[in-house]
């Protein structure tokens, strides 16, 4: 009869605190879903995690000039700190070279125009008053009429020669020499092309206003293609840079903002 009452007493112990659970766990921030095959399943509603990230403050315009040709650092426009504008030379190297060389591309520039100017001149000439005599070139002008009118004739007559198929081919010679010339004509455009974007690569240009952060060089040395000459930045907006940790990644999006 005792163990009767002492497991009576325990039962209704067990059914009052499941009648008092789900105030005390709503109390507590839970919440209940209906029980299922006897188990009471409990949904966290203010349980969160907070991650920390750290960050770098950068300037939002920010560029590295490296040397792109061989030389010497001849000039530089400022120290760290100082303000430039868009344009402004902040570095130079030495171009004594590359401006010979641009002289003596101008002179092949200058040959190559001429040479194409005389082989139209002679083209035209060949096209209205051409020969195909050797005796074109020398002698007076009645050497000149008798090959016309009676050795050119008798030597097409007579099965030697073929003026006017001459007279073909060497119109041909004249229109390849033009094509010759107008190549010659564009190598050396092309030459002068390249040696002004060498000349330009030994200048470095502010790309848009802003400070010297770093300088890496002083005027008088001697750099190689690829070393470091400044960094330059525009410091007036800057920005933070975080390095986000792959696991976090799918929970954030465009324009979300984060404390």
């Amino acid at each position: 009869m005792l163990k009767k009452r002492i497991f009576s007493l325990g039962m209704s112990a067990i059914l009052a605190g499941f009648a008092c659970t789900p105030a005390l766990l709503s109390a507590a921030g839970y919440s209940l879903s209906a029980p299922a095959a006897g188990v009471l399943m409990v949904e966290s509603s203010n349980i969160g995690a907070t991650t920390t990230l750290g960050g770098t403050v950068v300037p939002y315009k920010e560029v590295a000039f490296t040397a792109q040709m061989p030389g010497r650092v001849v000039y530089l426009g400022g120290v760290e700190g100082d303000w430039f504008k868009k344009g402004d030379i902040l570095a130079a190297l030495d171009n004594d070279d590359l401006l010979a060389k641009r002289r003596s591309a101008q002179a092949a520039l200058a040959q190559a125009e001429a040479n194409w100017r005389n082989a139209r001149v002679q083209y035209t000439r060949q096209v209205y008053s051409g020969s195909t005599m050797a005796s074109d070139n020398t002698g007076m002008a009645m050497p000149r009429m008798f090959d016309r009118m009676f050795t050119m004739p008798l030597s097409d007559m007579v099965g030697n020669d073929n003026p006017e198929l001459a007279r073909r081919a060497q119109i041909y010679a004249q229109g390849t020499a033009i094509d010759q010339a107008q190549h010659g004509l564009a190598q050396a455009q092309a030459t002068i092309q390249e040696l002004d974007a060498k000349l330009r690569d030994t200048r470095s240009v502010a790309p848009f206003p802003g400070v010297i952060l770093t300088k890496h060089v002083e005027k008088g040395d001697t750099v190689q293609p690829g070393m470091p000459l400044l960094t330059f930045a525009d410091t007036r907006s800057l920005q933070v840079k975080v390095d986000i940790p792959a696991r976090l990644v799918p929970g954030i999006k465009k324009d979300m903002i984060l404390p």
